[in-house]
């Protein structure tokens, strides 16, 4: 074989002229994933699908866009050799998250080329193929989910050529701030986003707050010295309303965040893990891309974005970090999209069973062959049965039935330990409303509103359950899923029938309700505060106000950055960063910690 003398990437522009594809405004924005985490096999013949042992097989995070003169020795990375120069084929596999939509498949081509989705749906066929040719295919996705893309590539004789794009181009529905096209985020093992991702995974379209502490945040990228690109498309008003926005930011070591390609905030040579940053943006309706560039150098690792005005649909972060999730330490039971762990499964037993339900008792999906791969997604807390996605399906598998690469220390719990029963919930079903919520990760439902609750069952992904009430912190809903009562993580659930505003406090507590104050300074809430009993976070928690409650100042500490304030018959502290001034200077107000 000789040596791969070039490979190029053709710009999403230029795809998207030959097929055909573009549109001027895209209903959710535009979704193109030419970068993924690939499987790759080459095998030595022509014949479709592809058969046989193959030549050489691995795996690699990058796009799908390739030109040799004759078969590759190397696949971004990925070492092959001693095959043919002609009458070859390669399959490349992985799986996705798209978000509702309908979507357009673009290859540039020579020789032929196959795509399904599911192992099923064939988007492009041109296998016949033949010199270098221009082919696409669209398909429509009813729902946000996760689907395998395989694209098998055949070369016959002459130069080897293939590219390969895919766009949103209509389609999808209205989106809340934790919907619509996720956040794709790409991982290199150096300082400076240089060379060839070496992790690429993708997460929910809300505020950012991922600690991976002093570990890896997945795949082979380093515990440090690694950077990492976060990008996520929007539209306005389809994604988030119209109007002026405070982006809060912090990280540890290094961060540059940009709006639109504009750099809003240079940190990159700075050092400040407790320092929060804002800056102020102006969103008018259209297509607008957030971006953030990061980079860990040493020791401790997180990123912290959030933004206001925040939608109480699902509320975003707090400035302090509280009230999100964090992979170094996840919430309990949310995986999100179906996860990408970084962590594969390869059976080895001649036949396996993939079931339903973490049990020897629950039903049969299908059957698993010997020396198939499949990620793994989640896992019991005993580690005795694993989690995967096949075939777009979740499903589960005794985990002494198959081989694993990477650290399954870092795939979430999502079920309990073999044979654990359900414990029934609650008796006292609270009235019927007319809101539902659609599940957005395989989610634990808990006895009561907080993560000490007793876990007594777990929703699947895409679930779609009524919602009964709210907690007092607007961070549990009270569900009824198929008659099980219980508590389950807001932010993790949108709302698509009824409103947020219209369930009932069903924890047994209620929201100070008070008239807006007249007299005095006044400031506004811009975010689901919290309250304390003293200017600090380390001060208990007394109470919350909502987004856009309206306060009085009776003083503010010593430090500027807390106010102690009165609601109705409520006095505490809160942070002041997220309060806006409706009357009065706030600076004519008394200095105290007390």
């Amino acid at each position: 074989m000789k040596t791969l003398f070039r490979s190029f990437i053709v710009a999403a522009l230029v795809v998207a002229l030959l097929g055909g594809l573009w549109i001027a405004s895209p209903t959710r924005g535009e979704y193109e994933a030419q970068t993924a985490s690939w499987t790759v096999q080459v095998f030595n013949s022509i014949t479709y699908p592809p058969s046989g042992a193959a030549v050489c097989s691995g795996a690699y995070s990058g796009a799908i866009a390739f030109s040799w003169a004759n078969a590759p020795d190397t696949i971004s990375g990925v070492s092959c050799s001693g095959g043919p120069a002609d009458n070859f084929a390669i399959r490349f596999t992985t799986s996705v998250f798209f978000p509702t939509g309908n979507y357009t498949f673009t290859a540039s081509v020579d020789d032929g080329i196959v795509v399904q989705i599911d192992n099923s749906i064939a988007v492009i066929n041109d296998w016949g193929g033949g010199g270098l040719h221009t082919v696409n295919g669209s398909i429509s996705f009813s729902s946000d989910a996760n689907h395998a893309v395989t694209v098998d590539f055949k070369e016959v004789t002459g130069a080897a050529q293939i590219n390969l794009t895919w766009a949103l181009t209509g389609g999808g529905g209205a989106a809340t701030t934790t919907t619509g096209v996720p956040w794709y985020a790409e991982f290199f093992n150096n300082l400076d986003l240089t060379g060839t991702a070496v992790f690429t995974t993708t997460y929910p379209a809300s505020g950012l707050n991922q600690n991976w502490g002093q570990g890896s945040p997945g795949g082979s990228v380093p515990v440090d010295n690694f950077s990492a690109r976060f990008t996520r498309s929007l539209n306005v008003p389809t994604d988030l309303p119209k109007g002026v926005y405070q982006f809060y930011m912090k990280a540890d070591d290094n961060f540059r965040f940009y709006v639109d390609s504009t750099l809003l905030l240079d940190k990159w040579g700075d050092y400040g893990a407790s320092q929060t940053h804002q800056v102020e943006v102006t969103l008018l309706e259209g297509p607008h891309t957030l971006k953030l560039e990061y980079r860990e150098q040493s020791v401790d690792a997180f990123v912290f974005l959030t933004w206001t005005p925040p939608n109480a649909q699902n509320p975003v972060l707090n400035p302090d970090g509280s009230g999100g999730t964090t992979s170094g330490t996840p919430v309990p039971g949310v995986t999100g999209t179906p996860a990408q762990t970084g962590v594969i499964a390869t059976v080895t037993a001649n036949v396996l069973n993939f079931r339903s339900a973490p049990d020897t008792t629950a039903s049969v999906i299908t059957q698993l062959k010997k020396g198939q791969s499949y990620p793994v997604t989640g896992k019991t807390s005993d580690d005795k049965w694993l989690q995967l996605l096949v075939n777009g399906q979740l499903g589960w598998v005794m985990a002494q039935y198959v081989s694993l690469s990477g650290d399954l220390s870092r795939v979430p719990v999502v079920g309990g330990g073999t044979g654990t029963a359900v414990p029934s919930g609650p008796t006292a079903v609270p009235a019927p409303t007319n809101v539902r919520g659609k599940v957005l990760g395989n989610l634990i439902i808990r006895n009561a509103p907080s993560r000490g609750g007793t876990r007594i069952g777990l929703m699947p992904w895409g679930t779609v359950v009524p919602i009964l009430g709210r907690d007092q912190g607007h961070a549990w809903y009270n569900v009824n899923y198929n008659g099980l009562l219980g508590w389950a993580y807001a932010p993790w659930i949108q709302i698509v029938e009824g409103t947020f505003d219209s369930l009932p406090y069903t924890d047994g507590s209620g929201m100070v309700t008070a008239p807006d104050p007249t007299t005095g300074v006044i400031v506004q809430a811009y975010g689901n505060m919290r309250v304390r009993s003293g200017p600090g976070f380390q001060y208990p928690k007394i109470n919350k106000v909502v987004w856009g409650t309206r306060v009085q100042v009776l003083a503010r500490s010593t430090d500027g950055r807390w106010y102690k304030i009165q609601y109705g018959p409520l006095v505490g502290w809160s942070y002041a960063t997220w309060f806006r001034p409706v009357q009065g200077d706030v600076t004519t107000v008394p200095a105290s910690d007390q």
